[in-house]
């Protein structure tokens, strides 16, 4: 039997299991009048979760991604049992409510001991809701909480299958179960291998040549006259392929090349967005709070000197520390009204990437009250990392003179669980793929001693990761 069809099987062993759970959720929803959640979950044996990721092109409108190669954790899923879209500066909140109402009346069977076991919302937001949407990101709306129907998740060697469904007063939900078992036999049957990326990609600039350099120039300027301390300013690189891109070959290519990232992708209809991003903007376990600061860039070195010799001079630029000592003071500062033991290092530390070292300071609390991930995303976003210093001001200078909608680009990605608990990574080195095109950015902080052409070749740097994965 393949791993596909025993991960169906051990799914149709466990009906009466679920039908138990849909009877409960039933009897709430007569209660309550409207429809109630039901979510159950199960050992299987392990199986790629990118495989269900690849192999659903075509079976759902909805398809979710996320993994963290170095620890050997990765979670697909399929369809949307459940999902609320929030718009404004409220999106946050406005998700987090909605997400507590669903998890206080559903019927869960889980187990603790599983890796994410029990229903896991995707999460996806808008860098800047008050700035106009130009038809891009049709599809990506300001904040959404996306409960798949199916979720395949494996952490090391132990791995979980979780069926979400909603189950009104009257209704039947087998059909949903069986249904669910059958599509993952179709889905993970047989072997799976990541597909080569395709080369022959083309690519230029969204904006005329130089026009990039000139905005950069203008902070500047407006930074040396003391109107702001920083701002972070985003570059779009389009690019256009003969072949249809492939998702899930440039996500293989990205956590083959980049296992200490945050790989991941929310794919809408036709449409995907996906990255590697090496910052985590804040994670909730238990009362443990971790944040990250990442901010100065440099490259990777030829050889073994040559690293060593660009590490160090990152380490001692005034400039890049400058412009990552406010990152961290703006994180600790948000944190501290909410957790106890805020512990940040006295110095940064370089996390070295495939192509790119930056400079980098992790950031601890234990939280003090009540709150849910959710809660501490809308404190922390966005950063001075990738929106500036002071914020509103930053964000209003961005507005009026970037000339691009970040939509995603920049913003919180990642995933809630139903005790309010999860981890969310900033969706940098990222792209928004079509079928022939695809949208690519990359960003710099640009502080009073920044070199519009310095800037310039370090978003080329950071563009390669995606152009790579793409096939460019």
């Amino acid at each position: 039997m393949s791993i596909g069809m025993s991960v169906a099987a051990t799914a149709l062993r466990e009906v009466p299991r679920m039908e138990q759970q849909a009877e409960l959720a039933r009897r709430r929803a007569r209660r309550l009048g409207r429809p109630v959640l039901v979510s159950v979950s199960v050992a299987v044996r392990p199986h790629d979760p990118l495989a269900l990721f690849a192999r659903g092109v075509g079976v759902t409108h909805n398809r979710l991604f996320w993994s963290v190669p170095s620890a050997g954790l990765a979670v697909a899923g399929l369809g949307a049992a459940w999902h609320v879209a929030a718009s404004g500066p409220e999106r946050f909140a406005i998700a987090a409510d909605a997400w507590r109402d669903l998890i206080a009346h559903a019927a869960i069977d889980a187990d603790p001991a599983l890796p994410f076991s029990g229903p896991m919302a995707a999460a996806g937001f808008s860098f800047d809701p008050l700035r106009p949407a130009e038809g891009l990101w049709d599809g990506y709306p300001d904040g959404l909480l996306l409960l798949p129907r199916i979720v395949l998740a494996q952490v090391g060697d132990s791995a979980t299958l979780t069926v979400n469904g909603l189950v009104g007063p009257s209704s039947s939900s087998i059909s949903l179960h069986f249904a669910a078992a059958r599509r993952l036999r179709a889905l993970l049957g047989g072997p799976w291998r990541a597909p080569g990326v395709d080369d022959g990609v083309e690519f230029a600039d969204a904006l005329p040549p130089g026009a990039w350099r000139a905005i950069v120039g203008d902070a500047v300027a407006d930074l040396r006259a003391g109107q702001m301390e920083k701002v972070v300013l985003a570059r779009e690189v389009r690019a256009r392929s003969a072949r249809p891109f492939d998702p899930a070959a440039a996500l293989a290519a990205l956590r083959r090349d980049y296992p200490d990232t945050f790989v991941f992708a929310v794919a809408r209809g036709g449409r995907t967005f996906l990255g590697a991003s090496p910052e985590r903007l804040v994670s909730l376990h238990g009362n443990s709070v971790a944040a990250s600061a990442l901010a100065g860039t440099s490259a990777r070195g030829a050889t073994p000197d040559a690293d060593d010799a660009l590490g160090a001079a990152l380490l001692a630029s005034a400039k890049d520390r400058h412009e990552h000592a406010v990152v961290v003071r703006q994180i600790s500062a948000a944190l501290a009204e909410v957790c106890t033991d805020v512990a940040t290092p006295a110095a940064p530390e370089l996390l070295r990437l495939r192509n790119l070292q930056h400079l980098f300071t992790p950031i601890t609390g234990q939280i003090t009250q009540d709150r849910g991930i959710l809660d501490l995303v809308a404190r922390l976003h966005p950063t001075p990392a990738l929106g500036g210093q002071p914020r509103e001001h930053a964000l209003a200078w961005i507005r009026a003179h970037e000339q691009l909608d970040r939509g995603w680009y920049g913003a919180p990605v990642g995933w809630v669980d139903a005790r309010g608990q999860g981890e969310f990574a900033v969706a940098i080195r990222s792209a928004l793929v079509g079928r022939h095109e695809a949208s690519l950015f990359a960003g710099a902080g640009i502080v009073a001693a920044s070199d519009p052409s310095r800037e310039e070749q370090e978003t080329t740097i950071k563009l390669r990761a995606m152009l790579s994965a793409l096939g460019a």
